[in-house]
Formats: structure tokens, sequence, C-alpha cells
């Protein structure tokens, strides 16, 4: 199969799909606006609100927001994964520029993500176990590996998080402790580390408008040496960083119930070398997304989008992507 009947394919599906879950999603609510009051009564998945506390969608109103922070049952499963394409030049190429590289380094389309399980302590606490998952190539052929040498599944984690509004500011805050299994990161070293990330959104006493910033701290730990060599004679610190620090400010509009248009900045994304004095960091270049947002149905988004670097805008430079927020 050629390049463009595999994109005419993938195409196709997508749209299929999405059709397919806006018409499931329409006779989903239909059906529950007209049993609410039995499955309220008899589900025993219903995560029961502290004294005092506020329901979820209460203090999350932002769609995306509440897509992320997974259902509201006490028990569910949650899937977050990102497509990185080609280019608006080429979208079905299997090369992706790195653009937050200032050299042209390329790189492979991939699925990556997270599937795993939540547990909500309450209906503002939660405690969840995932594990990574990444497809080089999903949707291309690759003569040197097959399908399978292109997935792994690896990386797991736990996490916690709370939701809670200050100011009519909305509040996430998570911290997590992970375990790298991944051959790749392991033969350089990575042990694991430990994660705290925060996202502030603010939508002006609910006007169309709103505003956010996300933040995200994270410490990676090795149990290899930095000045040991590695399989290509090189030193293993040139390819261990241990912290890194992120901000990310974003604005959104909504448009209509169910669409949105958001774009994210990231132009604060510092990482430290081990092969660099503590204080020493690099700080990667400015790049921007931009896209729109479509609210399935509470715990279902899909957010198709572009990312650029602002100071290096090109169709061939300007990489075409997909992310799904999907909780059962």
């Amino acid at each position: 199969m050629n390049m463009k009947m595999q994109l005419n394919s993938a195409l196709i599906l997508a749209s299929v799909f999405a059709l397919s879950t806006q018409a499931l999603a329409q006779e989903t609510e239909t059906q529950a606006a007209e049993t609410t009051t039995k499955v309220e009564n008899v589900t025993p998945n219903l995560v029961e609100k502290k004294p005092g506390e506020a329901d979820t969608d209460e203090v999350i109103t932002n769609r995306k927001l509440r897509a992320e922070t997974g259902s509201k049952s006490k028990y569910s499963f949650s899937t977050t994964l990102s497509y990185s394409g080609g280019t608006i030049k080429d979208p079905g190429s299997d090369v992706r520029p790195n653009i937050a590289s200032t050299a042209f380094v390329p790189l492979e389309p991939a699925l990556g993500g997270s599937i795993g399980a939540k547990y909500r302590i309450s209906a503002l606490q939660s405690l969840s176990a995932d594990v990574g998952v990444t497809i080089y190539k999903p949707f291309h052929s690759d003569k040197d590996r097959n399908f399978r040498q292109r997935t792994t599944v690896a990386n797991p984690s736990l996490s916690y998080q709370v939701l809670y509004k200050t100011a009519g500011i909305q509040n996430v805050s998570s911290v997590g402790i992970g375990y790298t299994t991944d051959s790749e990161y392991r033969a350089i070293g990575d042990f694991g580390g430990i994660s705290f990330s925060q996202t502030a959104i603010y939508d002006f006493g609910g006007s169309a408008w709103s505003v956010g910033l996300a933040g995200t701290l994270g410490y990676t730990y090795y149990d290899k040496d930095k000045n040991e060599l590695g399989s290509n004679g090189r030193p293993l610190g040139l390819s261990q960083s241990d912290y890194e620090i992120g901000l990310y400010p974003f604005a959104e509009v909504t448009i209509s119930e169910k669409l949105n248009i958001r774009t994210v900045f990231r132009p604060f994304i510092f990482q430290h070398s081990k092969m660099k004095n503590f204080g020493e960091i690099d700080r990667a270049p400015y790049t921007q997304s931009v896209g729109i947002g479509v609210s399935v149905t509470r715990d279902i988004y899909l957010y198709p989008n572009v990312q650029f670097a602002p100071l290096n805008m090109s169709s061939d430079r300007t990489n075409v992507g997909m992310s799904l927020n999907l909780n059962i």
C-alpha cells in the first residue's frame, strides 16, 4: 500500500470513528437523560461526596480539564493518547521534524500516551495506576521492524490527584511516581522518577474566554554512573537529564457547547544534563500549538492540532497531531 492510499485509509477510518462516536454519544446522552434517576439509585460505582464537598463538575467546568481528570465513577478506566504526525505540507509523511530543536532532527510519527485504572477516593480526590504506550509509525510500514517491534508497553506509574477551586480559579494538582522498564531508557540507566503537575484555569466568571497556566516539575533517578560509556562509546551522562521544569500558558475560547479553540504556548521548558553543574540548565526552543477541541461527551475529548516554532514557521516545519482523552 503506497503512502497516498495509507493516508486516505487513515482519514476514512478517522472520519468513520468520529461520526460513529458522535452518534453513539448522542444516543447515550438521550438514554441517560431518560433514566438518570434509576441509574443513580442502582449503580454502585457512583462515588459518594464527602460532607461539604462540591460535585466534580461544579469545581471543574472546563471541558478538556474534566476529561483529563477522569470519570466521576468510583472505579474507571482512562486513556490519554496523542498522535504526532507529519507536517501540514505532507501530513502522511513517515518523517516528523523536531521543531523543538534548532537543527533539523527527523523523528518518526508516533502514537503515545497512557492507559490506566482510576479509583476516586472522593468527588475531588483520586488515585491512578497507569502504564505507558508508544507505537512508532502506527499508520506506516517499516522494512526493518514489524508492528510489534514498533510497539512498547512499559513504565508503570502511580499518581494522586486533587481538584479544587480558589477565587474562581479551577485547579488540578497531581503528584506521581514512576518506574522505568523501557529497554531504550534502561540502557542509559533511567531507573524511574517523581513528578508534580499543576493546572489552573480562570474563565472570567463563566465567559466564553478563559486563560490558564500548566506547570510540571520532574526528577529522574539513574542507576548508572554518568561517566560510564554506552554502546556508542560516549559517556551516558550526555543522555541523562535529572530534573526538568516546564511552564505552559494557554488560552481558550468556547465556540459552542461541543467546540472550542485552544492555543498552548511553550516558552519555558528547562532541562538539566547530568554532565553539567547543578544550576546550569538548558532551555528548549519556544514552540506553540493551536487546535480545535471537540467535547464528544463529558468523558471523550478530541483535540486535533498543529504545532510550530513561531520563530521558524513554514509548511514543512509545522507538525500535525491529535490527542484523545477517553474515560470509561
